[in-house]
């Protein structure tokens, strides 16, 4: 008896099998590639920021270690040239202080390399909600109100949480919170040894981060500029 013969393709059954094997393994890859992407994008933010805060740092840490006090101002002037001024508050520290840093951008500007540097935290222009960290930096030194100078202020760092500065005082070996040069219970003729700086900001997941970074002041000495 002759056995009837069956066809070589697939059945019904098997095709559904088959395409539902497919589809789940679509599903499978197309989530690694949205998951990647994530990654991806997640990793990039996270570097952008932190870049951001190696950039602040180190622009801090540059500033602070050329910071100097003169002795040639006129003492009985109510605005020295030169100063270095920390004050502490619950918003954000802010710091002023003299230094070597300033940059000519055009010839002949009656322009030299002392300025006065400014950090503070204020709201964002656009978004008040928003605290940034500004850096101030004045075209020239004189004796006069120091922030009526000509200058120009930069964001350094945005969304800011947290700006902390100290000021070892290698005198009496202890950190302070607040440090004057131009006040009559302050320190009138030195420099801190060292300036603990803290910057911390909420990361995308909205936990606490913090760095914390230590700039030496070099030029403790008041200088003396003789006239020729």
């Amino acid at each position: 008896m002759t056995r009837p013969r069956h066809s070589a393709g697939f059945t019904l059954v098997e095709m559904l099998i088959s395409l539902a094997i497919i589809g789940f393994m679509m599903m499978i890859a197309w989530g690694t590639i949205i998951q990647t992407t994530r990654a991806k994008k997640h990793y990039e933010v996270v570097q952008d920021r932190y870049r951001e805060v190696r950039v602040a740092l180190g622009r801090l840490e540059k500033d602070v270690s050329m910071a100097y006090l003169s002795q040639n101002q006129d003492s009985l002037s109510p605005e020295p040239r030169t100063m270095f001024v920390g004050e502490s508050s619950m918003s954000g520290d802010s710091l002023r202080f003299s230094a070597f840093v300033h940059q000519r951008l055009y010839a002949n500007a009656k322009e030299s390399d002392q300025t006065i540097v400014s950090y503070y935290v204020d709201s964002d222009p656009d978004d008040r909600s928003v605290k940034n960290l500004y850096r101030r930096e004045t075209r020239r030194t004189a004796q006069e109100k120091w922030d009526a100078l000509p200058a120009d202020t930069d964001v350094l760092f945005t969304g800011i949480d947290k700006f902390k500065l100290q000021y070892w005082d290698a005198k009496d070996r202890e950190w302070e919170d607040e440090w004057s040069t131009v006040s009559a219970d302050g320190k009138p003729h030195r420099v801190p040894d060292r300036v603990k700086i803290t910057l911390g900001f909420k990361d995308e997941r909205g936990k606490d981060v913090s760095f914390v970074t230590q700039a030496r002041v070099h030029m403790q000495e008041e200088l003396v500029f003789f006239a020729n």
